[in-house]
């Protein structure tokens, strides 16, 4: 008999597209492959023909056009308070959103989640069925680096950087530990859950861990154990696949875009939620342009489109990065896994700008690895700052060099085969 695998994601854009492309590789394996995700994530989904799932709330909609939550930014004060009011008002989805999401995943005989959905964990258990951990980034503890989720860089060494790890984790479980015990005790019908995140419980009761990234751009940790199974980058097969019906209609004013431009050609885009400033960015991006006789891409909400005055940037609201990123020189973003894997593969250098979360993990790894500037917090950006990343990014050979070498290696990786190798030998 055919095994259901359901695929609980939640978050944004980029957190369920990987999902998507792994749940195409589960279906052409042979399995039945579902995607249980938020209402909104609609029109993404169903376009894949993967089965959809939908349950009712989304925490990550909150942070949309919010002052900077989850985040260290320009004023701490000021993202203490969004931070707070961000929980005040996601603790009210979550009795509706676990119940919701739990039906949503009935009939499953296996269930995988990640960062944004740790929850799952207590729906696996609610419906007796296994649940395997999938995530974009390093979560699990190890003395190499510090915590993946930390809103800066900075080594512990050994024993403190396993400790961040297990003090970012641990925070995140026990967030929602009173949403979720009250779900348990009322929906699942389950006594209270450990205390301890699943993961950094003993041996025995650690649940595998599928890692969506490349091991050529985080080496695997030398104290991880065999639980921890590093895959590689979980991609669409097709460029630019899924694409909305908007960019399907502006892809070749865009193409005509690049085509005719003898200046160089960057993107920018800072990511949903991003940032809460548009004016600001707008008037930067322009400032920037302007000096260093440069044209720009630039991903912004529709509703900002009409205060771009400059002929130096062509807006747009979406557009997928694995076709953008093939037509220009230098991606600046704001350092999500999705996007920044998207940038790697491009063999391009990248620019980060990250706000939070995992974002300045992975501007440090491309710093490292010589394939873009040092990262600029977006609480520290200015005109000056990103100009002189973005002159370095297009006339530095050897960063480009890299660059492409990166891209080389990464195209003969298969990361969604790799799970699907996995899953093969666990269900």
């Amino acid at each position: 008999m055919t095994k259901t695998i359901t695929l609980l994601t939640s978050g944004t854009r980029g957190d369920v597209i990987p999902y998507i492309a792994l749940g195409l590789g589960l279906r052409d394996a042979g399995y039945n492959a579902r995607v249980a995700a938020p209402v909104g994530f609609k029109n993404l989904i169903e376009p894949s023909g993967l089965p959809f799932a939908p349950f009712d709330g989304n925490p990550s909609d909150l942070m949309v056009n919010r002052s900077e939550p989850l985040t260290v930014g320009r004023s701490i004060v000021r993202s203490i308070l969004a931070t707070f009011d961000f929980l005040e008002k996601a603790r009210a989805l979550y009795a509706h959103m676990l119940h919701n999401a739990m039906n949503a995943c009935r009939g499953s005989d296996m269930l995988l989640y990640g960062l944004p959905t740790l929850w799952g964990a207590h729906i696996a258990e609610g419906l007796c069925i296994p649940g395997i951990r999938a995530v974009l980034q390093p979560l699990t503890p190890t003395r190499d680096f510090s915590s993946a989720l930390l809103p800066f860089r900075f080594s512990f060494l050994g024993i403190g950087n396993r400790f961040s790890h297990w003090m970012m984790i641990q925070a995140t479980w026990l967030a929602w530990r009173r949403e979720i015990n009250h779900a348990r005790r009322t929906h699942f019908n389950l006594p209270p859950a450990h205390w301890l995140d699943p993961s950094l419980q003993s041996f025995p009761n650690q649940p595998l861990t599928l890692n969506g990234f490349s091991e050529s751009i985080v080496p695997r940790p030398k104290d991880w154990n065999e639980k921890q199974v590093i895959t590689g980058y979980w991609r669409l097969s097709g460029v630019g696949q899924f694409a909305d019906r908007n960019f399907n209609q502006q892809a070749a004013q865009l193409q005509n875009f690049i085509d005719h431009s003898s200046h160089h050609t960057i993107a920018i885009g800072l990511g949903s939620p991003g940032t809460n400033d548009f004016d600001q960015l707008i008037h930067l991006v322009e400032e920037v342009l302007n000096h260093m006789d440069t044209r720009a891409v630039l991903t912004i909400p529709k509703q900002y489109h009409g205060r771009i005055n400059s002929e130096r940037i062509f807006p747009v609201e979406y557009v997928p990065h694995e076709w953008l990123y093939q037509r220009v020189e230098v991606a600046v973003h704001h350092g999500g896994a999705g996007t920044t894997s998207a940038s790697l593969h491009a063999g391009i250098p990248g620019i980060i700008l990250p706000l939070g979360i995992d974002q300045f993990f992975w501007g440090e790894r491309v710093h490292k690895m010589g394939v873009g500037p040092k990262p600029i917090p977006q609480r520290a950006l200015n005109a000056n700052k990103l100009a002189n990343a973005i002159q370095q990014a297009l006339t530095d050979k050897s960063m480009q060099e890299r660059a492409n070498g990166i891209s080389d290696v990464l195209s003969s990786e298969d990361g969604v085969q790799g799970a699907v190798r996995v899953m093969q030998e666990t269900v």
